[in-house]
């Protein structure tokens, strides 16, 4: 039997503890075990939360904007960052799907990673892809429901032993269910802020509201949104703005909020994050 490399040594713990995650996560509440997991896991990671561009179509509470118009959307933060790589990788499987026995969404549709560190993840995991293969493949992802991520993660450079964090920019592509940053509501709080939403961007519910709970039905990856008095809540510590609620609302009562240039500060955001080598 071929002797399996360290990332498929990885895969195969990852698979076998995601049930945990949740339990391991109410770790970093206690502080001695928050500064060693933090410094393992977490140090240097800044993910920003996209929301989806459906969403992002509705800037004004249950006014549909016209596509003539100048709209903000989101998946133009992927594009400037995917075009400014030559190439990327694109994993052959969502490890989070696939380790929650994902039966809503594609398994199929995984992770794209750009930069230096990319290049080293092994080919039974991910192959290298073209720019515009990429961009083929991060919008089957929002064709398919999913919410996307962008940002260094440290944690992914160690599961896919690619080198140094500085050298791997992650893309994922997220569905409600299985999302690893379901446990944010169970990090300490300071490290959950590493995974932030998209700057200048948040959700507001507008007196249409009916209290039908539609948005509250698996909508929420972090369960930011509830019902209490017949009307939907947001927990605005917890939201990161995915959109998601917007778009389950069948009454147009949830709505994106933009404010200033969003597209253009992530993109200020994630310049230093590029993933050259360099901090």
């Amino acid at each position: 039997m071929p002797r399996r490399t360290l990332s498929e040594l990885y895969v195969a713990l990852i698979k076998r503890s995601f049930g945990t995650r949740f339990a391991l996560s109410r770790l970093t509440r206690v502080p001695l075990l928050k500064r060693a997991i933090g410094k393992a896991f977490f140090d240097g990671d800044d993910m920003m939360i996209l929301p989806r561009d459906n969403a992002a179509r509705v800037i004004e509470l249950g006014i549909e904007v016209d596509p003539g118009k100048d709209v903000v959307i989101p998946s133009d933060v992927l594009r400037e960052m995917i075009l400014a790589h030559d190439g990327a990788t694109l994993m052959r499987r969502c490890i989070c799907r696939e380790s929650n026995g994902c039966e809503d969404h594609p398994r199929d549709l995984g992770c794209v990673f750009l930069g230096p560190g990319a290049e080293r993840i092994p080919e039974a995991l991910g192959r290298r892809a073209s720019s515009a293969e990429a961009l083929e493949h991060v919008q089957r992802c929002q064709d398919a429901g999913l919410v996307h991520l962008i940002g260094r993660n440290k944690l992914d450079s160690i599961w896919l032993n690619t080198g140094p964090k500085e050298e791997l920019l992650t893309i994922c592509n997220c569905c409600p269910c299985c999302c690893l940053w379901k446990m944010i509501p169970y990090l300490d709080d300071e490290l959950g802020r590493s995974i932030r939403p998209m700057p200048g961007v948040s959700v507001e519910v507008g007196e249409g509201c009916v209290g039908c709970g539609s948005c509250a039905e698996g909508s929420c990856f972090v369960d930011a949104i509830s019902l209490r008095d017949g009307r939907a809540v947001i927990d605005g510590s917890m939201c990161r703005a995915c959109g998601r609620c917007a778009e389950a609302c069948p009454h147009g009562a949830i709505a994106l909020r933009f404010e200033g240039d969003p597209t253009g500060e992530a993109l200020k955001r994630l310049e230093p994050l590029m993933s050259t080598g360099g901090q």
